[in-house]
C-alpha cells in the first residue's frame, strides 16, 4: 500500500509537519476487524445463544443488572432488551429478582446454566480462532501478537491522541 502525505503549511509556503494518511489503512483495518469479529460470533452461535443472547449474559457476569442497564449497554431500546431477558429467563440462562436496595426495581442475573452456555460460547471462538492462528506461520503469528497489543492500546479509553506503545 502507497503511503501518501498530508502537510500543513506556513503562509509562506513552509511545512510545518508531516502527517501520514492513515485514511486507506484505517479503512482496511475496519473492515479486517469487522469481518473477523463477526466470524468469531457466528462460529459461536447456536440455536440458543445469538450474538446478542451471548452479549447481554457477558453483560451479567459481573453483577445482575437492570433491562434499563443491560439495553443501555447493548444500545438498544429497553422493549427490545425486555424480549431478550425473556427469551433468556425462559431458556434457564437469567433470572430476575428484586433489588434489595430498592424494591421496585427488578434485577437481571445470570444463572448457572447461563454461565456455563456462556462460557462454551467463548471456548468455542477461542478454538476457532486458534485453528486458524495455528494455521499461520510463526512471523504472522507473531505480527498479530504485536498488531493485538497495538488494538488494545488504541481501543483503552484513556488513549486520547498520546502515541502508542507495543
Amino acid at each position: 500500500m502507497a503511503k501518501t502525505s498530508q502537510h500543513n503549511t506556513a503562509p509562506d509556503g513552509t511545512i510545518l509537519d508531516h502527517t501520514p494518511d492513515t485514511g486507506p489503512l484505517a479503512a482496511e483495518l475496519r473492515v479486517a476487524v469487522m469481518r473477523t469479529s463477526r466470524r468469531i460470533r457466528a462460529e459461536a452461535a447456536t440455536g440458543e445463544l445469538s450474538p446478542g443472547r451471548y452479549s447481554v449474559l457477558a453483560g451479567l457476569m459481573g453483577a445482575p443488572r437492570t433491562v434499563g442497564e443491560l439495553a443501555a449497554r447493548e444500545q438498544i431500546a429497553a422493549p427490545s432488551m425486555t424480549r431478550i431477558v425473556n427469551d433468556l429467563v425462559v431458556a434457564g440462562f437469567v433470572s430476575r429478582g428484586e433489588n434489595p436496595l430498592d424494591k421496585r426495581q427488578v434485577r437481571i442475573s445470570i444463572t448457572s446454566l447461563g454461565s456455563a452456555a456462556l462460557l462454551q460460547a467463548r471456548s468455542m471462538r477461542t478454538a476457532w480462532l486458534a485453528q486458524r492462528l495455528a494455521a499461520l506461520t510463526p512471523a504472522q503469528q507473531a505480527t498479530l501478537h504485536e498488531a493485538s497489543m497495538i488494538l488494545q492500546a488504541m481501543s483503552a479509553p484513556e488513549m486520547g491522541m498520546q502515541e502508542v506503545k507495543a
